[in-house]
């Protein structure tokens, strides 16, 4: 399998193909509020401008549900932080935001917001994002948390406008963790599998980390984009005289099996 780097305006032309949703799958993030109110008329605004989306349902006690087209919506404020500090943890581990546990400190609530009922699983994503971009441009809003990554209330808004351009936002949907060892590099995914894809791995690489973290994310995005099924004892490459192994096995850094690349 051969993998190459294509511009803008062919990502643009490209047709998405239908992915089957998993029975039963929610996108589940938590918006974090430097305060324990939620703008929801703000929010229904920033739907509506933003996306041409129409929120057909009113707040009541901290809770907005509505339903566009097949999906159903929902944003329930809670007045406290989420518990077990689970958010203050995870913040030491994203690598694009160092200063995520400073910049969340103190806040106050969170809103709980869930998408389900999609028929494919690339619209339920698209939805997903929208939502949470228009939360996330409150006056209140510092982040978003969407085990195990974090990301700022700016960079989530800034990626999540990609999609005006037709661009898919996969560092929104698919996290890349990165570790050392004595050995080399290593790096995971976290997300492909909503996708119905296995998760990706670098073992223990000689090459940069830079280099490592931006295969594994380029390979998650060609992934998600073309809906590309990576086989075991296949090759993938960005040229064609590169060819990257591709083996099916338990994972390490990761539930179930994992393809592992050799890089």
């Amino acid at each position: 399998m051969e993998l190459f780097e294509r511009s803008g305006e062919e990502r643009i032309r490209r047709e998405r193909q239908i992915r089957p949703a998993a029975a039963g799958q929610t996108l589940l993030g938590f918006v974090l509020l430097r305060e324990k109110e939620c703008d929801f008329p703000r929010f229904i605004r920033n739907l509506k401008n933003d996306w041409d989306l129409e929120a057909n349902g009113l707040p009541e006690n901290g809770e907005l549900s509505f339903d566009i087209d097949e999906l159903h919506v929902t944003c329930s404020l809670v007045r406290a932080p989420l518990s077990d500090q689970v958010v203050e943890e995870y913040c030491g581990v994203n690598p694009l935001w160092p200063e995520a546990g400073e910049s969340i400190e103190g806040y106050q609530a969170h809103v709980k917001v869930a998408v389900s009922g999609a028929a494919d699983l690339l619209g339920e994503h698209i939805l997903f994002t929208q939502v949470v971009c228009s939360m996330l441009k409150q006056d209140q809003a510092l982040a978003l948390y969407m085990s195990p990554m974090i990301m700022s209330a700016e960079a989530y808004v800034q990626n999540a406008m990609l999609l005006k351009e037709g661009e898919l936002p996969v560092q929104l949907w698919v996290f890349v963790g990165l570790y050392e060892e004595q050995q080399g590099i290593s790096s995971y995914t976290l997300g492909l599998r909503r996708f119905g894809h296995d998760e990706i791995e670098v073992l223990r690489s000689h090459q940069d980390l830079v280099d490592v973290f931006e295969l594994t994310f380029n390979i998650a995005g060609y992934i998600v984009d073309c809906g590309a099924k990576l086989q075991d004892g296949e090759t993938i490459g960005f040229s064609a005289e590169q060819q990257l192994s591709l083996q099916l096995s338990d994972g390490i850094a990761v539930e179930g099996q994992s393809i592992k690349i050799g890089y």
